[in-house]
């Protein structure tokens, strides 16, 4: 049944490349907006607003209960705590990124090439290429060795690949 999901989700979203799974249950609002590259995973549970436009660029592995937010309500209205309208940024997630089981990200994030970000992190700052963050401050902890990284790329060493039925 969860893998139905996933599969009916996926017609929805039209804007997507070769090699796209959605495994299993997951809600895509505003799909239209919703933008995903070649080889990209998404795992169950996820939560993706499309509203402000998500863009989610090749190789990338969303883990399981990640949401993702491009737009959130207009407090600064005169009607408290928010009118009905929508303050919209766009979110930008670039190749091969992993993001971790729960992690929230906020509108207007960018997450540069190779990035990881850690279970459990809420993202408010963009990261840049390659940065490992796993703080509740989205501090970053490391890099990762963006030379190997660039010869896995260019070697077509990639995850959505190498295991097709994942």
């Amino acid at each position: 049944l969860r893998e139905a999901w996933g599969v009916v989700h996926q017609a929805k979203i039209k804007n997507k490349g070769k090699n796209v799974k959605l495994v299993g249950y997951s809600r895509y609002l505003d799909p239209q907006n919703i933008y995903i590259g070649d080889n990209v995973r998404i795992g169950y549970g996820c939560f993706l607003f499309g509203k402000g436009k998500i863009f989610i660029d090749d190789n990338t592995i969303l883990s399981r209960y990640v949401t993702i937010y491009s737009s959130n309500h207009n407090y600064k209205s005169n009607v408290v705590p928010y009118d009905n309208s929508y303050i919209s940024k766009p979110v930008r997630i670039g190749k091969s990124v992993w993001i971790g089981m729960h992690v929230k990200i906020t509108p207007g994030v960018t997450i540069g090439d190779g990035a990881i970000i850690g279970m459990g992190v809420t993202l408010t700052k963009n990261v840049e290429p390659g940065a490992i963050v796993f703080c509740a401050d989205n501090t970053v902890v490391s890099h990762r060795d963006m030379d190997v990284f660039l010869e896995n790329q260019r070697e077509n060493r990639i995850f959505g690949l190498l295991f097709p039925d994942l």
